[in-house]
C-alpha cells in the first residue's frame, strides 16, 4: 500500500511540475524552427567558417541555443572526424565561391563574419553509399566590437541530406544578394 501511495505521489509531483513549467514559458518564446534574423544580415559580409558538428545532446525547448553553444565549444579540428560531410558541403560552397566571389573562407572561427554549421545527425546508406544527413544553420558570429550575441539567422527547412541543405542555402544566398 505504501509503495502505491509513493508512486502516486511521485506521479502527481511530476504532472504538476510539467504543468507549471509549461505555464512559465515566456509569451515571446520563439518556435524552434524560427531563426532570429535573416540572410539579409550577412548580405554584404564575406568571411565564412564551415563547421561540422555532431551534437550528443537534444534540447527540445531551445535547439537554437544548443547549436550555438555546441558551435563555440566545438574544436575546429573536429571537421577531420567528419571529413566526408565536411567535403560534401565544402565542394558545393567552393563552386559558389568560384562563380560569384561573394564569399571567402577563413581558417579561424574568430575571423569569420558568419558560421555555416552542419549538425550531422547520421550517415544514411542508399544503394551502398553513405550520405551525411543532418541540419544546416548559419550563425552570425559575435564580433568583439558587437554588442549583440551570436544568433541563428538561417536554418534549413528540415533535416536533410548535406548536399540538399547546402543547395538550399546557396539558393537563399543568391536570392538575398541578387545573384543569378
Amino acid at each position: 500500500m505504501r509503495y502505491h501511495l509513493s508512486v502516486a505521489l511521485a506521479g502527481a509531483l511530476l504532472l504538476s511540475s510539467g504543468v507549471r513549467a509549461r505555464a512559465e514559458a515566456p509569451a515571446s518564446f520563439n518556435s524552434p524552427d524560427a531563426a532570429q534574423g535573416s540572410l539579409a544580415d550577412i548580405k554584404d559580409l564575406r568571411r565564412a567558417f564551415l563547421l561540422v558538428i555532431r551534437s550528443s545532446v537534444v534540447d527540445a525547448q531551445d535547439p537554437g541555443r544548443l547549436i550555438i553553444n555546441e558551435t563555440y565549444r566545438a574544436d575546429p579540428r573536429s571537421n577531420r572526424r567528419h571529413r566526408y560531410a565536411f567535403y560534401t558541403i565544402a565542394r558545393k560552397l567552393n563552386n559558389y565561391v568560384k562563380e560569384y566571389r561573394s564569399m571567402s573562407a577563413v581558417e579561424r572561427l574568430a575571423d569569420a563574419d558568419y558560421i555555416i554549421v552542419f549538425n550531422l545527425l547520421e550517415y544514411r546508406v542508399s544503394l551502398g553509399t553513405p550520405y551525411p544527413y543532418g541540419e544546416l544553420f548559419v550563425i552570425l558570429n559575435q564580433r568583439p566590437e558587437s554588442k549583440q550575441p551570436p544568433r541563428i539567422i538561417w536554418r534549413a527547412r528540415k533535416a536533410t541530406w548535406a548536399e540538399d541543405a547546402v543547395k538550399e542555402l546557396i539558393n537563399s544566398l543568391k536570392a538575398v544578394r541578387g545573384e543569378r
